[in-house]
């Protein structure tokens, strides 16, 4: 028959165990979410609805600026990131597939379009493939780059969103949206509804999760002492009541 103490050591060892069971999936649930942003930030999703009708594709539109440092330049050498722009959308749904992309040429409405705002995907270097589906496109960055999401849209500080048919003329332009520095790690989504767009700011869960994860450093000892105490307590509790009676 088990003793007083060996009946203390199997329940704090039980206790031990289910802390650190907890602490283990807590851990590898947080270790998926502290990834953080991940390639996403080479990348700019655009969500749209109620788009005019024979849309393809929607890009983006950034003020016009002197001297911008991420307008191509044609005179570089072919294998230099500054020298060529993404002419091609991969608008699968349309059914074509990748094999055979919407492709634009400078001539193109888009390529042409200008009100103080130009083309992403034609006026700058950064923006290697346009992939389409029928409610949104993500234009992705050349990978690894030297840009990211949050820096383009905080060094224009504004935008548009230009809706385009299967030859890359402007079908419609939303109204121009400013952008709202953010003070740390994000993504910038956008969402365009008609002449009206949006963004959103996904911001980096690792400083959280830093955060939480220093939190669980210090509480989890205060915890499983507590538990190892109150463990204790009920056995001696215990005890004293079989002695006494």
């Amino acid at each position: 028959m088990l003793g007083m103490e060996d009946i203390m050591k199997k329940h704090i060892k039980a206790a031990i165990a289910v802390v650190f069971t907890v602490m283990t999936c807590i851990l590898g649930g947080m270790n998926a979410f502290a990834m953080g942003l991940g390639t996403d930030i080479w990348e700019i999703d655009i969500e749209y609805e109620n788009a005019p009708e024979g849309t393809a594709f929607v890009d983006l539109l950034f003020p016009k600026k002197t001297d911008d440092k991420y307008y191509p330049d044609p005179t570089t050498n072919e294998n230099d990131e500054k020298h060529s722009v993404c002419r091609n959308v991969y608008a699968a749904y349309l059914g074509r597939g990748n094999d055979d992309p919407i492709i634009l040429d400078d001539s193109c409405g888009l390529a042409v379009y200008d009100d103080g705002y130009t083309s992403c995907m034609l006026k700058r270097y950064f923006v290697k493939y346009n992939h389409a589906d029928k409610d949104k496109c993500s234009l992705e960055f050349g990978v690894p780059s030297n840009t990211e999401n949050r820096e383009v849209f905080e060094y224009y500080g504004s935008f548009k969103v230009a809706y385009c048919d299967e030859k890359g003329n402007v079908l419609s332009v939303t109204e121009p949206v400013k952008i709202k520095p953010s003070k740390v790690s994000c993504l910038y989504e956008i969402k365009a509804d008609g002449t009206k767009a949006e963004y959103t700011v996904h911001r980096d869960g690792s400083v959280f999760i830093q955060l939480f994860v220093m939190a669980l450093i210090f509480g989890v000892p205060v915890v499983i002492a507590l538990v190892i105490g109150l463990i204790i307590y009920l056995c001696t509790r215990k005890k004293k009541n079989n002695n006494i009676s």
